[in-house]
This record gives C-alpha cells, structure tokens and sequence, in this order.
C-alpha cells in the first residue's frame, strides 16, 4: 500500500483561502452565490447540511472505491467551514484546540 500524500503547504494556503472567501461572503452576501444563499437560510439548516454530508461520506466510506469518499468528505468539509464561520469560529481555533489536546497527552482526536 502506498503512503498517503502529504498534505503541502499549497493545500493548507488554500483552506485559508477558503475560510477567507467564506468569511467575506458572509460579510458581503452577494447575489447568486451558494455561500450567500446558506448564509440565509441560517445555522439550523448549515448544521442539517453538515449533518446530510457527515451521513453521505460515511456511506460513501463503506463503498470500494475512494472517489466517492473524497466527494463527500470535501462537501462536508466545506459545510463544517461554513457552520464554523456562521458561529464566527475560526479554523485557528479548532487547530489551537487540536494541537492543545496533542500536547496534553490526550490523544484521542487521533484514535488513541
């Protein structure tokens, strides 16, 4: 079995990239975007996407082939960044908490 890529330092410009055009969506709500229109619909119907997303990429998982799993773990993903941003949580704040968890010896985000 061949080792996982490594996440590179693209990818993670990217995630803030990401939050960063989320955050300004949220703040400038334009017209025609599905950030926008998530936005407004509110935090009960972002939560159920996340939730509709967590349930379709764990049956994607049970299927053979990686492809569909990547599909649905990018959407639930995106939708995990928009819930975060409607609360005005920042993914610093959940890698502040990861790492504080690793440094204490608490590994169990990491399935120890």
């Amino acid at each position: 079995m061949t080792p996982p890529k490594k996440l590179t330092d693209k990818d993670l410009v990217f995630l803030k990239e990401l939050e960063a055009l989320i955050y300004e969506r949220k703040n400038q709500m334009p017209k025609g975007s599905y950030t926008t229109a998530m936005f407004k619909k509110g935090l009960d119907k972002i939560a159920q996407k996340v939730g509709e997303e967590a349930v379709e990429t764990v049956i994607a998982s049970k299927n053979k082939g990686s492809k569909e799993t990547i599909e649905e773990a990018s959407d639930l993903l995106f939708h995990l960044m928009l819930l975060l941003a409607k609360k005005d949580i920042s993914l610093h704040k959940i890698v502040k908490t990861l790492r504080k968890r690793h440094k204490k010896g608490n590994h169990k985000h990491i399935g120890e």
